[in-house]
């Protein structure tokens, strides 16, 4: 196959199937001598066959396009390499109105870059002024769309009533103008306003001045639907406008054209240390039997007589000197509620995993993979200055007491898996989850399991021995004792509600009013019936005993305010004004 030499045209067409063509623009095609062509490659990326036509010269190819030098050229049956060769295309730049380095040419007399500025100026100016020309339209449009319902209206009630409707509306639309002192809106006239006017000059037409009746209706009428037709046809020259408008400015490239299409970016930033919250106290407060005064004329004899006391103030002192503990923070507590780490299988009360555990079967991996996912995303959890073991150890502490074992164990669980990471290294992660889920050798997952295990029963162990201890020390009670030995407590029982006639005798009926009475002895019985039944029963009984055995069965604060209600309501009767809280006496 030779090649005589390659030529350029404007327009080749190929014919590539039986009445299919293609053409092809401004492309370089390599000629050959030879009698016919059966197909040709590589055009654009593509395989093209080419009928094979032997009576046809070029083969397929229209000879008038081509230069008359090359008119009785043939091609060589077989495959032609057929390269093509693509411009870069600036169209897309053709939109742009001016550039800094456009090629302008200027009068010798005029500065380049001076012109360039003036020509931009230009162009902003008359920018800006298309736009308010759009604003304009657009404002036009959205009144006219107001307007027109208001037409419709006046035409279809026009049409039915004559001017008799006409007259009332202008007079109703005046009354409404003349209230607001004939001034326009806010944002110019209303439309209201806009009604009136046209409703005012469609009066002062020649050809409704001096007609009556159907003659004015008609003329009316025929007024009101000629101006409708001529709102309809400004709004579609407002929107034809429009839309030329927005044809015009699509041509141009502007910076209020350009928008952002994506973008993504990530930058790794630490995590904010959370604030520090109010800590707990190391231990716990030891329980506190105290002695409380009511009705007492003096709060500082009650004080001095209730002073509390407390068991083992050698342990509180030791407390005080240790650090404090911070409370656990909201993501230490999303990080202890994950799935454990420790089997299901194993029982709260196991301190140690069984002899024939067997951690490739037993043990949670996707647990492990949870938690180290989750520290991953918080980091802060890591901190040493964060304190994560310390206070996940208190707040499994404080669950035992609150009898929520299963979240104890997973409190102890986290604590140390933070613990073990830390002392790992600056690796300590990896190589401790690792080691956890990626190693054969499952000693190391043994040897944490045994760890949670027997932390957390030390936990419980001591939360059980605290709560005994508590239990054994008692409760604040409140119990109703006198001053002294020789003042004895009694109860004045109401035998039932006040009857409905009250007569007063002597000085009584001088200084009371006998409604005033009766409201009284009312209210002193509603109180005795608002009393649980227990403490009923005991006030009926007049045995101090039995009212002092309901009383501690309360809490205090319920039982200060039965006591409360017994010396409003006069059940209570002493002769000492004085009654104290002695617990345990």
């Amino acid at each position: 196959m030779e090649i005589t030499e390659e030529i350029e045209d404007d327009d080749f067409q190929f014919e590539v199937h039986p009445g299919v063509s293609i053409l092809v623009d401004s492309i370089s095609l390599a000629l050959v001598r030879g009698s016919t062509i059966d197909y040709v490659t590589e055009l654009i990326g593509s395989q093209f066959a080419i009928k094979n036509n032997p009576q046809a010269k070029g083969a397929g190819c229209e000879t008038n396009t081509f230069p008359s030098s090359y008119h009785n050229l043939h091609l060589t049956t077989g495959s032609i390499p057929f390269s093509v060769e693509m411009p870069l295309n600036y169209s897309k730049w053709d939109n742009l109105e001016l550039s800094d380095d456009s090629d302008i040419e200027v009068h010798p007399n005029i500065d380049k870059k001076s012109f360039i500025r003036w020509k931009q100026r230009d162009i902003h100016d008359k920018r800006d002024q298309r736009k308010a020309e759009k604003d304009a339209l657009r404002a036009e449009l959205d009144t006219n769309n107001e307007l027109a319902p208001r037409l419709d209206q006046l035409v279809q009630n026009t049409d039915k009533e004559g001017s008799a409707y006409y007259s009332r509306e202008v007079s109703k639309l005046s009354a409404g103008r003349a209230e607001r002192g004939n001034k326009d809106g806010p944002n110019g006239p209303t439309t209201d306003d806009m009604i009136l006017s046209l409703l005012l000059q469609i009066q002062q037409h020649d050809n409704i001045k001096g007609k009556s009746g159907d003659d004015l209706d008609r003329a009316l009428l025929s007024e009101l639907q000629g101006h409708k037709q001529k709102l309809a046809a400004r709004q579609t020259q407002i929107n034809f406008e429009l839309e030329q408008m927005e044809k015009e400015d699509s041509k141009k490239i502007t910076s209020d054209g350009i928008k952002e299409g994506w973008s993504s970016g990530y930058v790794a930033k630490a995590e904010p240390e959370p604030q520090t919250k109010p800590t707990a106290e190391k231990g716990k407060k030891k329980a506190v039997s105290t002695i409380e005064t009511l009705n007492s004329p003096s709060t500082a004899s009650a004080s001095t007589s209730a002073k509390p006391t407390t068991a083992d103030d050698d342990d509180d002192a030791e407390d005080d000197d240790q650090d404090e503990i911070p409370e656990a923070d909201d993501v230490m507590r999303q990080f202890a509620d994950l799935p454990p780490c420790v089997p299901t299988s194993i029982p709260l009360s196991a301190s140690t995993l069984p002899s024939n555990f067997d951690s490739a079967k037993s043990l949670n991996i996707s647990a492990f993979e949870t938690a180290l996912q989750f520290l991953s995303k918080h980091k802060i959890l890591l901190s040493p200055n964060n304190n994560t073991t310390d206070s996940l150890l208190l707040e499994a502490f404080n669950a035992q007491m609150a009898s929520k074992a299963s979240v104890a164990r997973r409190c102890v669980e986290k604590s140390l898996m933070i613990q073990y990471c830390q002392k790992l290294g600056p690796d300590g992660v990896n190589l401790f989850f690792r080691r956890m889920v990626g190693s054969k050798d499952a000693r190391a997952s043994v040897v944490y399991l045994n760890d949670v295990l027997a932390t957390y029963t030390r936990i419980r162990d001591r939360s059980k021995a605290l709560s005994e201890q508590s239990s054994a020390a008692g409760e604040e009670q409140i119990q109703l004792v006198a001053e002294d030995e020789n003042t004895v407590i009694g109860f004045e029982i109401p035998d039932g509600p006040p009857p409905d006639v009250i007569e007063l005798e002597g000085e009584a009926k001088e200084k009371l009013n006998p409604e005033d009475v009766k409201l009284w002895l009312q209210k002193r019985w509603d109180i005795f019936q608002g009393f649980p039944e227990e403490l009923r029963e005991a006030l009926k009984s007049k045995e101090l005993g039995k009212v002092n055995k309901v009383l501690g069965e309360m809490k205090v604060d319920q039982a200060e305010e039965i006591v409360g209600l017994l010396d409003q309501a006069g059940i209570l009767n002493f002769s000492s004004a004085e009654v104290r809280d002695e617990t345990g006496r």
